[in-house]
């Protein structure tokens, strides 16, 4: 290995652009010292609920751990899984479920409302933000993969203050540009990597073998993305128009829309771009996640022959939660489509390595939501879905496992469980009573 040393928020240059490296070994500081890397935390937000009947239902830990039938799909990275029950949503907002988004992240306190009569608060993600992306170009970033709506209640999860969201990035492409930089308004027509090419050539000259592997899988993988948003871009005329209006620059196939945030998403940390995402696979906006159907999904519906009548089999996701009684294995091949899009993700985190392991065992990831429902009588918010995914830098150092809470445990004392593992020190969060217990 070689000891040549570089910062890292070392730049590849070129003329016209700059593009952040990976985490490399030599950026670590010399005299053999171990400094792990940084912690980076991702909220992923499963839109409508999850129906419990076969969410629920994972049980025991190490060998012993069975997921339940829709997180068996997570079957090859429940080792790095905290499945947690017990949970409770912050209670429905006024305007009922539609606004549930609004209060996920900040547990906002009944009765606080903002000038738009909605109850919103500053949010987990911008706390943890302020801490751990200090250094880094982006202070956070939120993503989401519905661009249709206009209640800001409803398509956001992520709030500055009361009445402040975040916002959303909604195209592939302006998440690239957002990250990358586009100083010439050609910047698709030229790949960034050609721009930098005699930087990053340079730079391999001085690092060790293990450092050129990740240095060229990580510039592989720019590349690739690229490549994506261009194809994406060139046959969209060829595409049959998608069942929801989007603009130019969105993915028309919504499976590739939900992977291409991802990716986008494992981008931004490998980059260390951010260390605090937001990705929402949908949101609770009633214009667009809640029509999504089977054929949206990819969701074969031959597979509901002799269960569902085929006068359903073209309801969107929001509506057979409403008439749940003859639907519920499409709400529940719904639920499963969203936690494959999750398992894309987890398996992107864990295969680029950092370290002495990889992106995912360096992270938290949440995945869950506000809602539930049992045999879907309602949108509910006890017992909501919650997930624990990655080690967070051996701050969670148990993981592949069923943690049960009792009744009535509020999912605000989870938000501030995280904020203590994140090194912020809080003694309560939105409606909170402790944290959490059992995590660590």
């Amino acid at each position: 290995m070689k000891s040549w040393h570089i910062s890292r928020r070392t730049l590849l240059h070129g003329a016209t652009a700059g593009i952040a490296l990976p985490w490399l070994e030599a950026m670590l500081p010399a005299q053999g010292s171990r400094r792990q890397p940084p912690l980076r935390v991702a909220f992923i937000y499963h839109p409508i609920g999850a129906e419990a009947t076969a969410w629920k239902g994972s049980r025991g830990e190490g060998r012993d751990f069975r997921l339940s039938p829709t997180l068996s799909i997570l079957e090859p990275v429940k080792d790095a899984l905290l499945v947690l029950d017990g949970l409770n949503g912050r209670s429905h907002p006024p305007g009922g479920h539609m606004g549930a988004a609004a209060v996920y992240l900040s547990s906002a306190a009944p009765g606080r409302t903002d000038s738009w009569g909605a109850e919103t608060a500053v949010t987990l993600d911008q706390v943890l933000a302020e801490r751990l992306s200090q250094g880094t170009p982006l202070r956070s970033l939120e993503l989401s993969c519905n661009n249709i709506g206009r209640n800001m209640h409803s398509r956001y999860v992520s709030w500055r203050a009361p009445g402040v969201p975040c916002g959303v990035e909604t195209d592939p492409r302006d998440v690239f540009a957002r990250m990358f930089g586009d100083p010439q308004d050609d910047f698709y027509r030229r790949s960034v990597l050609d721009v930098v090419g005699e930087d990053a050539r340079a730079l391999r000259l001085n690092l060790g073998s293990r450092d050129q592997r990740r240095l060229d899988e990580y510039l592989e993988s720019v590349r690739t993305l690229e490549r994506q948003i261009v194809a994406f871009e060139r046959d969209a005329a060829r595409r049959p128009a998608p069942n929801m209006a989007r603009p130019q620059g969105v993915p028309g196939d919504l499976t590739a829309y939900l992977r291409l945030m991802g990716d986008l998403l494992v981008l931004a940390f490998q980059t260390d771009m951010t260390r605090v995402v937001t990705l929402l696979f949908g949101d609770d906006t009633n214009e667009g996640t809640y029509a999504r159907r089977l054929v949206d999904c990819g969701i074969e519906r031959a597979q509901f022959n002799g269960q569902v009548e085929n006068r359903y089999l073209d309801f969107g996701h929001h509506s057979c939660t409403h008439d749940p009684r003859p639907t519920i294995p499409m709400i529940q091949a719904f639920d499963r489509w969203y936690v494959r899009q999750l398992l894309y993700v987890l398996e992107r985190l864990r295969a680029s390595r950092e370290g002495d392991g990889n992106l995912l065992d360096h992270s938290i990831i949440v995945y869950g939501c506000g809602n539930n429902g049992t045999g879907w009588v309602g949108h509910g918010t006890r017992d909501v879905p919650c997930l624990l995914i990655g080690k967070g830098g051996a701050r969670l150092r148990n993981t592949g496992r069923h943690v049960s809470f009792a009744n009535g445990t509020s999912l605000s004392n989870l938000w501030l469980t995280l904020t203590q593992l994140a090194g912020i020190e809080r003694r309560d969060f939105g409606v909170s009573t402790g944290a959490l217990t059992g995590l660590g």
